[in-house]
């Protein structure tokens, strides 16, 4: 005999197969005659130029400044140890890109933040950084050493 399971197990059962919300931020980037090439096309390092600065508003718009982080964690920052990006389409002098970006992986000492750009509703770069929480080395303050992230930066961006 086969038995129906229940409507609120069906229920839960969907709920847990529904994807995750994450925070993400999104900000405009006017593209400059400095920001090109004389193609006239962004030169492709500014792009990672608007990873970062794109992280670091991730950041703010949850409440965690990298001031902040230094006084409250000890974080000395969090530094990039892999950085990737595909470039889908160009982005020319004087286009208004979208950088968006969200954290979309934690582990227990570094984190991938990932990044879109789109150019008048076409994705132009996808790309990534992974970043490491790191503090100040205790037997060598010139060196850096990763540490664990405290649960509730995680937490801050669910």
């Amino acid at each position: 005999m086969r038995v129906r399971p229940r409507r609120d197990a069906i229920i839960q059962r969907l709920r847990l197969e529904q994807p995750r919300k994450v925070k993400s931020y999104r900000h405009n980037v006017a593209v400059h005659w400095g920001d090109t090439d004389p193609a006239r096309i962004v030169f492709y390092p500014n792009y990672f130029e608007w990873f970062d600065q794109s992280c670091r508003l991730l950041f703010d718009s949850v409440g965690l400044d990298w001031d902040s982080l230094g006084k409250k964690y000890g974080v000395t920052g969090v530094p990039i140890v892999e950085a990737k990006a595909k470039f889908l389409a160009p982005s020319r002098f004087r286009d208004e890109i979208v950088v968006e970006s969200h954290i979309s992986k934690w582990n227990d000492k570094t984190f991938e933040v990932s990044h879109v750009v789109m150019n008048r509703g076409i994705r132009a770069v996808e790309g990534y950084e992974i970043r490491v929480w790191a503090h100040r080395h205790p037997e060598d303050p010139n060196r850096l050493k990763a540490m664990p992230i405290p649960p509730e930066i995680r937490a801050a961006f669910e």
